[in-house]
């Protein structure tokens, strides 16, 4: 009997233990981080150099004066300046009109299901014992079965879409003909567009008015000296991805 309660208490010093450990762990700040997939596509006509655009809403029934828009285009106006595409003054002036298109699809709903053990000792229990004592000592311990948890988490997709247009085809017939296009998506537990969208820009930069082949897998943090730059004074607090 005395030794099991010696092995009681040495088990209860270990979760003790352990409890303290994950704790610790827990409150270590870990940096922002997305993962992003990325396709982009180009035609053969695109234009190589002298490239000078302007950014138009691409979401039906946006307007230039939206103040999230205005955001947004902050970012991808940074972006193609480092990819070496200059910002027009006027569509009349530029020879590319990009089309910005941006959003949030509908939460999606997870389930997972797992085990636990059951013990019968510290606060644990077998099936058909409820108490955490046995005649007055800690009869030891061990697994006494499993049960069976269901849990559930919601995610959402994030993303943005920019279509490199023939400026002539959209004056003269309203029409994006489109040079190139880079789609960005990322999915995660926020739906905050405005947290997300100068990673997925960021992620998307090197792949610009470039023909990916297929869906890639980009991760980007708060780390990242782009995002960074991108970000300014306005840098990322803790939040889920």
């Amino acid at each position: 009997m005395q030794s099991n309660k010696l092995i009681g208490v040495s088990y209860r010093l270990l979760v003790l233990l352990l409890t303290a450990l994950l704790a610790a762990c827990s409150t270590t700040p870990r940096p922002l981080q997305f993962r992003t997939e990325i396709d982009s596509l180009v035609a053969v006509s695109a234009p190589q150099s002298n490239m000078r655009f302007v950014v138009l809403p691409g979401n039906a029934g946006a307007n230039e004066q939206d103040l999230q828009f205005i955001e947004f285009k902050t970012y991808i106006e940074k972006v193609l300046a480092n990819r070496g595409y200059s910002k027009a003054n006027s569509i009349q002036d530029s020879n590319l009109v990009m089309f910005l298109s941006y959003g949030v699809g509908a939460p999606e709903v997870h389930q997972y299901t797992y085990e636990v053990p059951l013990w019968n000792d510290m606060g644990y229990y077998y099936p058909y014992r409820m108490s955490r004592f046995y005649n007055g000592y800690y009869p030891g311990f061990g697994v006494g079965g499993y049960s069976q948890r269901t849990e559930s988490y919601t995610t959402f997709r994030r993303y943005l879409v920019l279509e490199a247009c023939d400026k002539e085809a959209y004056l003269q017939q309203q029409q994006r003909k489109q040079l190139w296009k880079t789609s960005v998506q990322s999915n995660g537990s926020s739906n905050d567009l405005r947290l997300v969208f100068p990673y997925m820009a960021a992620a998307m930069q090197a792949y610009l008015g470039t023909n990916t082949g297929h869906m890639i897998t980009v991760d980007i943090d708060e780390t990242n000296t782009l995002v960074r730059s991108l970000l300014g004074p306005f840098q990322p607090s803790t939040a889920p991805p």
